[in-house]
This record gives C-alpha cells, structure tokens and sequence, in this order.
C-alpha cells in the first residue's frame, strides 16, 4: 500500500521497499504505525510493563504496575499503568457489548498454568540432575542433529508434517505437558497467539483497520500519515524468511515445532465454547474465538506463517521511546506497513529514524530525501560499531553482507593499516 509521501515498490536488490515520491524535508514526519499486528511483551515483564500503552513501571519509579485485570477465580492476570489503560483494553476486546475481555483472560489463565505446570517440571528435572527436555520426540529426532547444508524446503514441509500429527495425538491423549520451553521459545509462543488472536478477532467482526489518512491529533500538531495493524492479508505480504533462516540457524526449526505443539495443546486445555449441554445454554459471541483459535492451529499453516514472518520484519519494544544507549528492550511487534522500510545499502547511514508511542511506532527523516530515493532504517546501531562488527551483525541476523560505499570503505582502509 502507498502513502501519500512514498510509493512501495520493488527493489533492484530483491523484495519491496519505500520510495519517496517527491523531494521531503529533514525532520517530516513519514509513517505512524498505530498498533501492531502481533506484538509481545516477554513474559518476564508482563507485571511490569502496561498492557496498553507500555509504559514501564522503572521509568516512573515503580516495580510493577498495581492496575490489574483477572478473569474467573483471579486467573489470567493482565497488568496496566493506569485504570483508564485498563479499560481501553476492555474495549479493544470486547467483541460483543457487556461481554468484556474474558475470552482473552481464559486464554491467559490457560497461559499462566501451563508456565507454572514446566516450571514444576523444570524443578523435578533439577534435583534429580537431568538435562532439560528440548521438545524432540522420536519421530522429531532427526531435528537433532541437522546442519545447515540439510536444511531443503522439503525437509522443512516433512519436519512440519510430522510436527501436525504429533500434536494431534498429544492433544487427543491430553497427557500433562512435560516438555519446558526456554524464556525465548515462551515469548515466541505469545508473539504467535497475538497474531492468531488478532486475525481470530477480525474474522469474527469483519471489522478491518483504518486506511491511509491524516492523523488530526498528531504530536505538535503536523500531519502524519499513518496505517492501522492490517489485515491478515497486510502481512501475509511481508517476505517470508522461514527458509533463510533455517538455514542459518538449524536449531530454530525443532524451536518453532516446539511453540507450534504448545499453543495448540494449550488452546487444547480451553472447553469448547461452540457447543451445549443439557443444563449449559451455549454462550453467544467471543466465546467462539478460542474454537476459531483451535481451528486455526489443526494445522501448522498459520503459526507457521507468522513465525516465518517474525524474524525480518519485527521491531524491538524498548523501555526509551528513542531507544537510546542503555535502554532495554521489553519485547517485539511486528507493525506491518513500517516493515517496508529497509536497511539503508548506500553508506549505513539512514534517512529515517523511528521512535515508538505508545502502542504505536512513528518514522521521520533524518535528512533531506530527494525524489525516488529509498527510504531506509538502520537495523543495527552503525554509529558504535565497526565495520566488521556491523557486517557480522547484519550477516547473522539479517542474511547479507553489507558492500556499501562505507563498509567497502572502511574494510579496504583496516587492511591497509
């Protein structure tokens, strides 16, 4: 989709980027992402972080936040800044009036219990010295021992298949769950449900995000331009790093199998809002949404589809705004439409700058761009680094190796000294 500042297009270099259609000023204001398609805060952090708008509790003095919405029996904590955070999340799940958010705090509550039950397993593995259980069985052992020259989109489709029947059974014996997922994996898991959730939530209202527009309310009152979370199709556009990606880092596939087999063993563990009983009459309107969610994950093509996604196209939720030196990073999103903007290839030095607000994410020049010109982010800190530490970096996590003019450089300069 098009703003009415740049074009999205393909590049000479593979995939789409940004294009500016007319010449823009230092300092313009370029994209407001309003919320992300699937976001997380690691789990870690959950109590200190709002729900919201996620505001960080250190940044105001606090521990924690004492704001809190539970379900049934106190299960299923969500915590918030402020009351007025609270109840904006209430609306914003509430799919029919009066019904509030208790379909999203059953599935939470579900969350919390299977984390405590690994936590007990975790605890059992220790004191009798075992080592903990990387979430491989027999038909998965393969996973084990893979190198990257295995790595085929065959072998990924097969590992996925067996993956689906596993899951299946595992479902159908309901056994307690027994394999521990590591802090990264757990995040993973949320990231996914997020996605699942969201598309969930729009499939049952028909309700789709905001489209292009001017944002009347913009910080100090110039316009921005920005998108709401997207459609499922909206993403679904994004580039596709699964196979990349397996390839660089083997391991991540029996990772992500793992995540896949949790959510759906946890949705598993929610009753069938769907159908009635004799003395129970079937409850009508967000109640269905956790049997879309188990729907949704019969088969991997879904949370495969977005775990896929998640690596490339992601932004860091840091507690500084600006992400400054020293900030940390609370979680990861993944707003759709500022995913178009690529790392800069001319001189790893890039023409936007982003900073977040609220839910939100925003992106503004850094310098004059001139018409046609692509504009880029950095995806990494350039100013800090060295040349070959910002040509590892991007390597490693990003799967190309920087040749711009000040990489090329800055190399030729090392290696005549």
């Amino acid at each position: 989709m098009n703003s009415p500042k740049y074009d999205v297009l393909p590049t000479s270099y593979g995939g789409r980027g940004a294009y500016a259609r007319e010449a823009i000023p230092e300092g313009s204001p370029i994209l407001r992402c309003t919320a992300p398609y699937a976001a997380v805060i690691f789990w870690k952090f959950r109590r200190e972080v709002c729900a919201t708008c996620y505001a960080y509790a250190f940044e105001s003095g606090k521990s924690k936040w004492s704001v809190k919405l539970a379900g049934d029996k106190g299960q299923g904590g969500v915590w918030f800044c402020s009351k007025e955070c609270r109840d904006i999340y209430v609306k914003n799940n509430e799919i029919v009036k009066g019904q509030g958010a208790g379909w999203r705090l059953e599935i939470i509550g579900a969350l919390e219990r299977l984390v405590a039950q690994m936590a007990r397993v975790e605890t059992q593995m220790n004191a009798h010295k075992a080592g903990p259980k990387n979430g491989v069985s027999n038909s998965l052992a393969f996973l084990r021992n893979i190198e990257p020259s295995d790595i085929t989109p065959e072998l990924i489709d097969h590992a996925w298949a067996l993956a689906e029947e596993l899951s299946t059974e595992e479902c159908r014996k309901r056994a307690p769950w027994t394999d521990v997922l590591t802090e990264f994996e757990l995040d993973t898991a949320q990231f996914v449900l997020d996605g699942l959730v969201r598309r969930a939530v729009q499939n049952v209202t028909g309700r789709t995000p905001e489209t292009f527009s001017v944002d009347a309310e913009a910080l100090s009152g110039e316009e921005v331009y920005h998108l709401g979370v997207g459609t499922w199709s909206d993403f679904m556009q994004l580039q596709d790093s699964e196979l990349p990606l397996t390839k660089s880092k083997p391991y991540l596939l029996a990772s992500r199998i793992l995540v896949y087999r949790f959510l759906k063993y946890l949705l598993a563990t929610l009753p069938s809002q769907a159908k009635s009983t004799k003395t129970e009459t079937p409850r009508r309107g967000p109640p269905v949404l956790t049997d879309i969610l188990s729907k949704s994950l019969a088969t991997s093509t879904h949370a495969r589809a977005i775990m896929a996604r998640d690596y490339g196209n992601v932004f860091g939720i840091w507690d500084n705004a600006k992400q400054e030196e020293g900030s940390e990073m609370l979680g990861w999103g993944a707003y759709t439409f500022g995913s178009y903007f690529n790392h800069v290839f001319q001189d790893c030095a890039p023409n936007l700058k982003k900073t977040r607000e609220g839910r939100g994410i925003r992106f503004y020049t850094l310098r004059d761009v001139s018409p046609g010109e692509e504009l880029c982010i950095s995806y990494i800190d350039e100013e800090s680094l060295s040349v070959k530490e910002r040509r590892d970096h991007l390597e490693r996590d990003w799967f190309f190796v920087c040749n711009c003019v000040r990489c090329l450089t800055e190399s030729k300069t090392n290696r005549d000294i």
